[in-house]
């Protein structure tokens, strides 16, 4: 691995940790689950990092903050719903201007909405889908405001430019 792999390997295992402390720190509880600040920092993360390193950072960092949280039974719908937006948002995203940067987040919030509505669905009930969706559109409507505002510093920081 070279020096620069080395460093953004290490850059991604940081943003987790900052995805997860966001996640678990900065919410506000609901009927089924909370509303978070980390998809903000998983916006910007894959806008700075790309699909392969934000996704995982997205992924690894909100599995196991619902894991340490006790909310292990999302962790696999998690995994695979944060993880697919940072990709969503790193492949549509990255490198390009402010307003595919922001289509991008748009995108993958729709996908984030609809995969916890469809999580909420089989975990729980069909009736509590529309609470999900209300939580989660103000949870990822915040993540793209933040998303645009860190993931130029965060690229900054990952020594690309915008």
């Amino acid at each position: 691995m070279t020096n620069g792999g080395l460093k953004r390997l290490t850059l991604s295992a940081v943003i987790a940790s900052i995805i997860m402390v966001a996640t678990m720190f900065l919410k506000i509880p609901t009927p089924t689950g909370y509303v978070h600040l980390g998809d903000g920092v998983i916006f910007a993360a894959s806008l700075a990092l790309g699909p392969e390193l934000g996704g995982l950072s997205a992924a690894v960092g909100s599995a196991l903050a619902d894991v340490l949280s006790g909310y292990a039974v999302w962790a696999p719908w998690t995994f695979f719903i944060k993880g697919g937006a940072g990709v969503i948002v790193g492949f549509a995203g990255n490198g390009r201007g402010r307003k595919s940067q922001t289509l991008a987040m748009i995108a993958a919030a729709v996908w984030i909405v609809l995969g916890y509505a469809a999580g909420t669905a089989k975990l729980y009930s069909p009736a509590a889908v529309p609470g999900e969706i209300l939580g989660n559109i103000a949870q990822t409507g915040s993540g793209v405001l933040i998303g645009a505002y860190l993931g130029p510093v965060l690229k900054n920081a990952a020594g690309r430019k915008h």
